[in-house]
């Protein structure tokens, strides 16, 4: 393991405590996974530990819901629907009784990254979209500020198997836990916190610059890409720092490189090709490509899980068409990212999406449009982040 590891951990601790979910004095903590594991994997415990102390030094309780991982996998083969919507309506009972309590949420992702591989994808599809449909209407109370809310990635030893594949054996789970540090900027010193505070400082002017500006269209260009998209009258860029109901800061993912907005859903025209893996239910779909005619995905094709991706363009009405589209702050002007993110495929969504812009299939938040009108922004039980390899003009 890393020579520093212990001072780094302390620091993502304090990070995702003061920084990501912004903990109050006695507030409760509730920690888990509820979008692929239904619960923090087991792998986790490490992070779950240290987040542990940090919060309690602050809040007055701590709360882990476990993932039963096995259980999963097999309730999907054998695809008992029934079985995983007991489960995720019990675990959706805790988190609902969590947020009436006014808990905060921490969201561990990622360490299961390939748990689901070779499942039928009409099985995961519907799994899916039963975890949905209990867990939406949380999220839903949570974008709109109800709590704060962080989702943060939790290192194992499958999901470093799987990134650094080409590195010895003993040396993968090291390599991924660095990965991460650096990309929370968790360098050991004890000053993270500052350093995200200035961070977040940056992304939020340069958010201010684009709203000031009032540019109507994006294209993103790269290699097998070209896509414009309109924007909305009243869009609004925003970035990963929010406010709760109560005027309590909290950053919904970390780490965070982006400045998003609604695009208007009517209006993307063109082809994109995906850079990298995108997760999905548990599993990976690889070599997507997508074209785009009034706003629609009118063909799609992908290298690996072309199924899947089409289970999931079928999920809903929203669902084949984009609901965000996010430009990194390095490209606009901001510090570049102190993390080589770029260089890496991590497969996990938020440190791939955050390498890269990119947009999201699916839902819109609606934190991103600050008209009275809604048609122009998308709504879905999906969101979807796909990594592209290409540069964005402002028109």
């Amino acid at each position: 393991m890393l020579p520093d590891f212990e001072a780094r951990l302390r620091d993502y601790a304090a990070v995702i405590v003061r920084v990501g979910v912004n903990l109050q004095p006695g507030q409760k903590l509730l920690v888990t996974d509820p979008y692929d594991q239904q619960g923090v994997a087991r792998s986790a415990e490490v992070l779950v530990d240290a987040v542990r102390r940090a919060a309690l030094e602050v809040g007055d309780d701590f709360e882990v819901v476990w993932s039963p991982s096995a259980e999963l996998r097999a309730m999907a083969e054998a695809d008992q629907r029934g079985a995983f919507d007991r489960l995720v309506a019990q675990n959706t009972s805790r988190l609902t009784h969590h947020l009436r309590r006014g808990g905060a949420f921490l969201f561990l992702t990622g360490s299961q990254p390939r748990l689901m591989d070779g499942v039928p994808a009409a099985h995961l599809a519907a799994q899916h979209e039963i975890a949905w449909r209990h867990f939406g209407p949380i999220v839903q109370q949570l974008v709109r500020g109800a709590s704060q809310w962080c989702i943060a990635p939790a290192p194992s030893p499958s999901w470093a198997a799987l990134t650094f594949a080409d590195l010895p054996s003993e040396q993968r789970l090291a390599a991924l836990w660095r990965g991460v540090f650096d990309s929370v900027r968790a360098d050991g010193t004890g000053d993270a916190v500052t350093r995200w505070n200035a961070h977040l400082d940056r992304l939020v002017a340069t958010a201010e610059r684009l709203n000031a500006a009032r540019h109507s269209t994006v294209r993103l260009v790269g290699p097998g890409t070209d896509l414009t998209l309109g924007l909305p009258e009243k869009h609004h860029w925003c970035t990963a720092a929010q406010h709760t109901k109560h005027a309590v800061r909290h950053v919904i993912n970390l780490p965070t490189e982006e400045i998003f907005t609604a695009p208007d859903c009517r209006r993307a025209t063109g082809r994109v090709r995906v850079a990298r893996p995108v997760c999905h239910a548990g599993t990976a779909i690889e070599g997507i490509e997508l074209e785009f005619r009034s706003g629609r995905v009118v063909e799609a094709a992908a290298r690996t899980n072309a199924d899947l991706l089409r289970e999931l363009l079928a999920t809903d009405g929203g669902a084949a068409r984009l609901g965000e589209v996010a430009l990194l702050a390095s490209e606009l002007g901001a510090p570049a990212p102190s993390w080589p993110a770029a260089r890496a495929v991590f497969h996990h969504p938020l440190l791939d999406e955050n390498a890269a812009n990119h947009v999201a299939l699916g839902e819109a938040y609606p934190f991103c449009h600050r008209g009275w009108w809604k048609r122009p922004v998308n709504r879905s039980l999906v969101h979807v982040d796909l990594p592209l390899d290409a540069r964005a003009t402002l028109g």
